[in-house]
């Protein structure tokens, strides 16, 4: 009998949807924007909204209902403290009036995405980070809220470029790379005019785009962006070996997994930085850049249950190939498992 699952990853800058059967073919793909604001302050629920859009678009591709979906499963990043996981499960069944739901934080699901083991960690990074650690008897540990703001991902490199940019232009520090790209893409001529119309609220400064610009003049040894990279790569590489501790799993052997938009093209190399210094301290960890985008994660998710953590090579190979024809599939050449 084949049946349909759902799989949703809705982050800070946009929700994806991905509609699958049971047999691993990827039948049809849905988008909308991302999570504005806390799921609790949301009272039009624009983000349960923007899920229900997306899984409609997917639905239409495919030619079916939503009626028609036997389970979903939800990658969300609202999902941090556990008193919010039944109340989203709650919602997420409600909205799309599917009984059986399933609902894990965004960056497991972007875990899955790169990885089936059941020892795993994932670095996230995408507006903003998420880091976790799981052991195979189910303990694990997110760290969510508990992350710095100077680590958040491409909000934090973004804002840690443009401060770089200003710096520059006082004599704080040495020119810099990053000044010319910055100023082109937001339209000025000069620093200090773009921080007057930043400070008086006339340019709306988002500062995530910058995070490319970081990435580039990083890649091609910028100095300041270097320090830039440095900085957040070690001060990102802490959480692992302490969530490692805490977990009692000090010398097993695990993937870690990364994954989110920071970590595309580019920031590859920054990715690799910071397995570098994990490594230091944890020898026997294994980097896997995640194949998959997070709603595959999530669809995957249900495929592990269905096929009780066996998918079958059949099924794995019609995943990856549909994956492919729907875009779904992140940086080939970094493929290691």
């Amino acid at each position: 009998m084949k049946k349909y699952f759902l799989g949703a990853d809705q982050g800070g800058t946009k929700t994806t949807v991905i509609l699958c059967d049971n047999n691993g073919y990827i039948l049809g793909t849905g988008h909308d924007s991302g999570l504005a604001t806390v799921y609790f302050n949301d009272t039009d629920e624009l983000f349960m909204k923007r899920i229900v859009n997306a899984a409609e678009q997917a639905c239409n591709e495919a030619g079916i209902s939503l009626k028609d979906v036997s389970a979903v499963c939800g990658g969300l990043n609202g999902a941090d403290w556990d008193f919010e996981y039944p109340v989203l499960h709650e919602r997420l069944s409600k909205a799309l009036n599917i009984s059986d739901a399933a609902v894990l934080n965004d960056c497991i699901a972007a875990m899955r995405g790169g990885s089936v083991e059941r020892n795993c960690a994932v670095i996230c990074a995408g507006t903003g980070l998420n880091i976790a650690v799981c052991r195979e008897d189910g303990k694990q540990i997110i760290y969510g809220y508990y992350i710095d703001n100077t680590h958040q991902g491409a909000g934090a490199l973004g804002s840690a470029a443009l401060r770089k940019v200003m710096e520059a232009s006082l004599g704080l520090c040495n020119e810099t790379a990053l000044t010319e790209p910055i100023l082109k893409q937001t339209g000025y001529e000069t620093a200090e005019q773009l921080m007057i119309d930043i400070t008086m609220g006339r340019y709306d400064c988002d500062s995530k785009t910058f995070t490319p610009l970081l990435l580039n003049a990083y890649a091609t040894g910028d100095l300041e962006a270097a320090g830039i990279i440095d900085e957040f790569a070690h001060g990102v590489a802490n959480y692992i070996p302490a969530a490692v501790k805490r977990l009692d799993m000090c010398n097993k052997s695990f993937d870690i997994v990364f994954s989110g938009g920071v970590f595309k093209e580019n920031g590859i190399i920054l990715a690799d930085k910071i397995f570098e210094i994990i490594s230091l301290t944890e020898p026997n960890l294994r980097k896997v850049h995640a194949k998959y985008e997070p709603a595959c994660g999530a669809a995957l998710t249900l495929l592990d249950r269905e096929y009780n953590h066996n998918i079958p090579a059949e099924i794995k190979k019609a995943f990856e190939k549909t994956a492919t024809k729907h875009n779904l599939l992140r940086n080939p050449q970094t493929y290691e498992k």
